[in-house]
């Protein structure tokens, strides 16, 4: 990067000697000086901040990642071809989409990828839930290459009106490129990694929110109700603290 002041060097001695009175390119010419001094500066690492949350702040995205999978995990399977549907409706009824979308297909997958960053499968669920969704997109008709923007989960066939979105399928490449990259760090994993010990902490915590702090209950085939014992939310506590050593 020598070549920039050397340059600016030369031209300023040139101007001093033969037009000291053109003065505005002093300023063009200090500036062309300093370019490699600059660019050094910009280069330098920054330190990124790093978010501080609170313990109850880390259980409560804890919990909201694991119900979020909870969705892909109900929702995506054999029943709709490892196929995510688009949305699912709980009131007035409970509705399913069969409807899926490039978008969705790219979610999907990156969710059972997270879901095993998090501790919530293992390795041979996340390569067979992966594998079952993109043998199944392998045989969904496109249009040169790119996959139509909604097909039929059910009927596996392209919904009216049949158009391409760019979006779509941008976003299906990007899911794919991230997707690739954590699957080729799959082999350098341990058996048994530490996210494990945080999928199980995730799961407990929603399981004492669903018993409830008092006189919880379960409902039961026939109707009737059985309390649930407060040993068995004693147990759990425990659990969670066994869980927090690892």
């Amino acid at each position: 990067m020598w070549i920039a002041p050397a340059l600016a060097i030369a031209a300023a001695s040139s101007l001093a000697l033969w037009r000291p009175d053109v003065l505005y390119v002093w300023p063009l010419l200090a500036s062309w000086s300093l370019a490699p001094a600059l660019a050094w500066w910009i280069s330098l690492p920054q330190d990124v901040p790093q978010a501080k949350l609170s313990e109850d702040q880390t259980i409560f995205l804890g919990k909201l990642s694991r119900k979020t999978w909870k969705f892909f995990e109900t929702f995506v399977g054999p029943e709709s071809h490892w196929l995510p549907p688009d949305n699912y409706q709980e009131r007035p009824r409970s509705v399913v989409a069969v409807g899926t979308s490039p978008t969705n297909m790219g979610l999907s997958l990156l969710a059972n990828l997270a879901a095993y960053d998090f501790g919530y499968v293992s390795t041979g669920t996340l390569i067979e839930r992966t594998n079952s969704s993109l043998q199944t997109m392998k045989t969904l008709e496109r249009f040169q290459g790119h996959f139509y923007n909604w097909y039929d989960t059910l009927l596996l066939l392209p919904m009216q009106p049949r158009y391409i979105s760019t979006v779509d399928s941008g976003n299906l490449a990007g899911h794919l490129l991230t997707l690739q990259q954590g699957l080729l760090e799959l082999p350098d994993q341990k058996i048994l990694p530490s996210q494990v010990f945080n999928g199980l902490r995730d799961t407990l915590h929603i399981i004492k929110d669903e018993f409830g702090a008092c006189e919880p209950t379960i409902e039961r085939d026939d109707g009737r109700k059985d309390t649930v014992r407060p040993e068995v939310l004693a147990q759990i506590d425990l659990f969670q603290y066994e869980l927090q050593k690892e």
